[in-house]
């Protein structure tokens, strides 16, 4: 069967731009509601997060999709897809390359736990959020690079063969979907759309299939999910009680050294 590359341009763009969309949330009630709720019954906020963190089979669906989706096409990476969308972007690119998604992907991760701290309502503390972010990168990292060294495909450019699943996207998806679930819809948008800006900076720079960015993305969304529904557990293997909300305070300073042409970032965190 031949395909037609003005369909498989249009499933690609729908594709990656679905993933800006907000997610179903966790919670049996929309986001807005029950953070309301919260607002309100602030005397009990364990209740609030015990009814956002619990586990909905629901939630599998679309990392699902994704995940299915990039899978099938890792079977055979060099199928007319796979090709169709790659030299898409190789026209578009003409063999220029834009470095800036090695920085965007740590963007979103980097905002779910900065924005609480500074002043930005959220529905945990610092040390919450930390210990979520800290499950959802650690999940990611076992899925994604784990995956890497399973499945060996090589990359459109043949510079290696950690091509499936894209790291990359994998971070920048994990921390878009931790953004929706900790701060609500407006912030969820933002974070998916540098999170699927990354994903075509990979196919732009010729480092990934189409089918490493489905993956990538739908690792993403699963970790955050994970970091969330592991929490009720975490928080009383650490002790950590919710009701304590003690505010704190987190300080980061980015410098830029011209000679070495290196970006570094400095972090102070009281909490």
């Amino acid at each position: 069967m031949k395909f037609r590359f003005d369909t498989y341009l249009i499933f690609s763009i729908i594709t990656l731009l679905s993933s800006a969309t907000p997610f179903q949330a966790l919670c049996s009630t929309p986001m807005n509601d029950t953070l309301e709720i919260c607002q309100r019954e602030s005397d009990i906020p364990s209740s609030c997060d015990t009814l956002c963190e619990k586990f909905n089979s629901k939630q599998l669906i679309v990392p699902g999709i994704f995940m299915v989706s990039g899978l099938v096409g890792a079977i055979d990476y060099n199928n007319s897809l796979n090709r169709s969308v790659n030299d898409a972007f190789n026209d578009l690119s003409d063999g220029k390359t834009c470095k800036i998604d090695d920085y965007l992907r740590f963007l979103p991760s980097t905002s779910h736990l900065v924005l609480g701290s500074i002043g930005v309502k959220s529905k945990h503390n610092f040390k919450e959020r930390l210990l979520i972010s800290a499950t959802s990168h650690a999940a990611m990292l076992i899925m994604g690079y784990g995956s890497k060294f399973i499945i060996k495909e090589q990359r459109p450019d043949i510079s290696n063969n950690h091509s499936f699943p894209s790291g990359h996207v994998a971070l920048a998806f994990t921390g878009a979907e931790l953004l929706r679930q900790e701060y609500g819809t407006i912030y969820g948008i933002a974070g998916y759309t540098v999170a699927t800006s990354v994903a075509i900076l990979r196919l732009y720079n010729n480092k990934h299939w189409f089918n490493d960015v489905l993956m990538g993305a739908g690792i993403g969304i699963l970790s955050a999910r994970i970091g969330y529904w592991l929490l009720p557990f975490e928080r009383n293997f650490f002790k950590i009680n919710n009701k304590n909300n003690k505010s704190s305070t987190i300080a980061i300073t980015p410098a830029y050294n011209v000679a070495e042409k290196a970006l570094s970032v400095s972090v102070f965190a009281v909490f």
